[in-house]
């Protein structure tokens, strides 16, 4: 009752401050999407209202106070616009509606609101408070979750179809989902112990251990998830931060004690488990997985361009023996290829490409300013997060939730602030011309 208590006065508190600034609203809205009140804090007060009235409220004020410019370049913001719109014209042609309704309406409001989000990312501050509310919420799962399977001597850990919370409400949804999720909130937490300037002066000398123990809880409850694709998603990170790290070899030697750390305290059960991702032939889960890549494919070519729509995949369902019921990709390249034809793929990869590609010219365009180190810092933080998602999302379908649409978002963000940086010094560095001297007339 207290903790239901306490969300109704924070929220209702936020709320009230959304009409002054949107920006709230969205950090907000990117909350409750990511922590549903009614499953996570028992809140039952109109819950369905919660996201569509801030939302609603977020976007109207946003219209009438926030500054309305293209971010520079408008690459991405393009993609992800075309990539929305393209989804609502396969909707037009979806071969199962009724089965794709509720996906189609929770991902045209997840890119929706991530281009309007990328909107008002125009500053440190704001892109450095955007990234607090996500590793903030991955914290609230996954340290009691490095606790649980500390505590248990590394045999406890989300049992095999346990969910984090809703599964149809959250972006955290079911273990493997949520082992992408820790993967990809480690380089932010490492971000924010190196450079969060938000909180006061006397607390910033705690954040770099604090975030530090949300690292090695990430890694631990990674584990915890007992998800072959926790291998692959925390494996990516680990070998993206020792790649894109200024000091290699010194992140080799972490990286190298942290495997041999993690190896010594995973449990036997852990390993039978990951033991099996090369029984791929045989094991159930795996080939399941292969026939429905296998599915998609040859239903792609049936329809290359417009693919079968939200819901598709319900067409699929009991065609694996053994295996009745609703069906998924369980692959973000199969799942919008299926859903969307090649043209969405296209789009799609266009995205990541896009947001990789930018995230390295943060980089390398603020390698000579110390004041923007910071930029190129969150920069490859996003990049990491990037390649975590693809990896991840080669064993689970998350092409519809927001974790791409995010780092779209801060690197929009990110990109078109040091542009604006850069243009105005290059500006201070021009010489002034010397006026021609006009003789007085006689």
């Amino acid at each position: 009752m207290l903790h239901q208590l306490l969300f109704l006065i924070i929220y209702t508190w936020l709320l009230a401050l959304v009409p002054f600034s949107p920006f709230v609203g969205a950090l907000l809205y990117h909350w409750i999407d990511n922590l549903p009140p009614d499953d996570v804090y028992s809140v039952t007060l109109i819950p369905g209202y919660l996201s569509f009235v801030t939302g609603a409220l977020t976007f109207l004020t946003w219209i009438v106070r926030e500054k309305k410019t293209l971010p520079r370049p408008p690459l991405i913001i393009l993609l992800m616009i075309a990539l929305l719109v393209w989804e609502n014209v396969t909707w037009c042609f979806a071969l199962v509606p009724a089965a794709g309704a509720f996906e189609w309406d929770r991902t045209v409001k997840v890119i929706g609101f991530a281009i309007l989000t990328a909107q008002m990312l125009y500053t440190r501050e704001r892109l450095e408070a955007f990234v607090w509310v996500f590793v903030l919420c991955v914290i609230y799962f996954g340290v009691p979750g490095a606790i649980k399977f500390i505590v248990s001597g590394g045999s406890g850990g989300i049992a095999e179809g346990e969910t984090i919370v809703a599964a149809s409400l959250s972006f955290f949804g079911d273990r493997v989902t949520f082992s992408v999720v820790l993967a990809m909130a480690v380089p932010f937490a490492l971000y924010l112990g190196r450079r969060a300037t938000l909180l006061p002066h006397r607390w910033l000398r705690l954040v770099k251990p604090a975030m530090f123990g949300v690292v090695v809880s990430c890694f631990l409850a990674l584990i915890g998830t007992f998800a072959r694709t926790a291998l692959f998603a925390g494996g990516a990170t680990l070998l993206m931060m020792t790649v894109r790290s200024q000091r290699k070899i010194v992140s080799f030697l972490v990286a190298g004690v942290m495997v041999s750390a993690l190896y010594m305290i995973a449990p036997q059960n852990w390993f039978g488990r990951m033991d099996t991702i090369g029984d791929y032939e045989t094991e159930d889960s795996a080939a399941s997985r292969i026939a429905a890549w296998k599915w998609a494919w040859a239903f792609t070519l049936e329809h290359p361009i417009v693919g079968g729509g939200f819901g598709v995949f319900v067409l699929d369902a009991g065609s694996i023996t053994g295996r009745p019921g609703w069906l998924e990709a369980h692959n973000i390249v199969f799942s919008t290829m299926a859903k969307h034809g090649f043209v969405g793929l296209g789009l799609f990869c266009l995205l990541i490409l896009a947001i990789y590609r930018s995230c390295a010219v943060i980089q390398k365009r603020v390698l000579q300013r110390e004041e923007l180190a910071w930029a190129a810092d969150l920069a490859r933080a996003t990049q990491i997060a990037l390649v975590t998602f693809a990896a991840g999302g080669m064993f689970v379908s998350i092409d519809g939730t927001p974790a791409l649409y995010m780092l779209g978002g801060i690197t929009v963000g990110v990109r078109d602030l040091i542009e604006r940086e850069l243009t105005a010094s290059k500006r201070k560095r021009i010489p002034i011309p010397a006026r021609a001297i006009v003789q007085p007339a006689e």
